[in-house]
């Protein structure tokens, strides 16, 4: 066997014994959620994003590169992109909602609905914002903010976020591998759409 191809079968194993570990994660936290299929909705979205948060802090203190993430209060760009939650998730808004004295505009939900993660960018500038997104840039709710936005951390240039600017190559993220699974695992479980509808839905189960 050559060097070169002892190179390559090296790399595959170490690709494969990769895969099998992040394979593993995933069919774990799949598991976790399934085991919570007779919980309450709002109990679960609750404990997966303090589960999230863990992971999260603990990724970020074993990998110094985490101190160069940009993200910060004000920090807005992200609000305006299509975000995938899921139900249990739009449950927890809902209720933080009400008793934050919130009201959520439905009209402006069933337009923003109309649109898919494919083409949310072709609706009105004014209309891309999340609805719970502040006049000052902060969100609302960001304690209860879905896990999708927990993990979305970045390291380079918030200007860079911009996708007015079209330039979204340009963005540096910053990843927990494992909060990514955790997060594919309840997107597969519990079901994804993007906020409107899930928030609609969630609305209308509330009456």
């Amino acid at each position: 066997m050559s060097d070169d191809t002892r190179a390559i079968a090296n790399q595959q194993a170490r690709d494969q014994k990769k895969e099998a570990y992040l394979r593993a994660i995933h069919d774990r936290y799949a598991e976790q959620f399934r085991m919570t299929a007779d919980q309450d909705a709002i109990s679960v979205a609750r404990a997966t994003h303090a589960a999230m948060d863990v992971v999260l802090e603990r990724d970020r203190q074993k990998d110094a590169d985490s101190s160069g993430i940009r993200c910060g209060k004000g920090c807005s760009h992200c609000c305006h992109e299509p975000v995938e939650i899921w139900a249990y998730e739009a449950a927890l808004l809902v209720e933080i909602a009400r008793e934050a004295g919130i009201t959520l505009d439905r009209m402006r939900l069933e337009r923003q609905g109309r649109y898919s993660a494919e083409n949310w960018r072709q609706q009105p500038a004014q209309d891309r914002a999340c609805g719970f997104l502040g006049a000052d840039g902060a969100c609302t709710v960001y304690e209860f903010r879905p896990n999708v936005c927990r993990k979305l951390l970045v390291v380079t240039d918030p200007a860079l976020c911009d996708t007015s600017n079209g330039q979204p190559d340009s963005v540096g993220r910053w990843f927990s591998w494992e909060a990514e699974l955790m997060e594919s695992a309840a997107l597969e479980m519990f079901g994804a759409s993007v906020m409107p509808k899930a928030l609609l839905a969630a609305l209308n189960v509330k009456g």
